[in-house]
C-alpha cells in the first residue's frame, strides 16, 4: 500500500472512530446540558490548535513544507485556537448574543481553516512529502477537529429542550 493510501486509510478510520464516539457519548451528554456547558469542552480542545505551528518548526519537520502550505496552516490554526479561548471567555460572561457570536466566529474560522489546509495540502502535494511526527495531525487531530466542529454547528443550531432551557434560566 502506498504511503498516501495509508494516510487516507488512517484519516478515515480516525474520522469514523471520532464520529462513533460523538454519536455514542458526546451527543447524549451534550443534549443534557445548556449550551455553554456543552460547548466549553470542545472550545478547550480547540485551544490546542496551536499545534499547527508545528509546520513552521524545523526541529520537528527538518524539510519544511512549502511556505504556501506551512504559513496559512500554522497561522490559521493559531487564530482558531485564540478564537476558541475568546469564545470560552465570552461564555464565562454569559450565554447571550455576544458569547454565541464568538462561538460562531470561532467555528466558522476554524472550519474554514481546515478546508484551506486541505486544499493547500493537495495544491502543494503534502501527502508525497515526509513530515515526520507531524503526520499525527492529519490522521488523528484533523478528524477530531472536523467532528467537533460539526458538534459545535449542531449546538449552535439546535433548540435546547425545555428542561435544559429551564435549568439554564434558573
Amino acid at each position: 500500500m502506498s504511503p498516501t493510501a495509508l494516510l487516507y486509510l488512517q484519516f478515515y478510520m480516525s474520522l469514523l472512530t471520532f464520529g462513533l464516539i460523538a454519536r455514542r457519548y458526546w451527543i447524549p451528554a451534550m443534549r443534557a446540558q445548556p449550551f455553554a456547558a456543552a460547548v466549553a469542552p470542545v472550545l478547550l480542545l480547540h485551544s490546542f490548535r496551536h499545534l499547527g505551528m508545528i509546520y513552521l518548526n524545523p526541529a520537528v519537520i527538518p524539510d519544511p513544507p512549502a511556505p504556501g502550505f506551512a504559513g496559512p496552516t500554522a497561522w490559521g490554526d493559531l487564530a482558531a485556537a485564540a478564537l476558541a479561548l475568546v469564545a470560552l471567555a465570552s461564555l464565562r460572561l454569559g450565554d447571550g448574543l455576544p458569547a454565541r457570536a464568538a462561538v460562531w466566529l470561532f467555528n466558522l474560522v476554524g472550519f474554514a481553516d481546515l478546508g484551506l489546509a486541505s486544499v493547500n495540502a493537495q495544491r502543494f502535494q503534502m501527502l508525497s512529502k515526509p513530515i515526520g511526527v507531524a503526520f499525527l495531525l492529519p490522521v488523528i487531530v484533523v478528524p477530531a477537529l472536523l467532528v467537533t466542529h460539526g458538534l459545535v454547528f449542531w449546538l449552535l443550531l439546535r433548540r435546547a429542550p425545555a428542561h435544559v432551557a429551564a435549568a439554564a434560566a434558573a
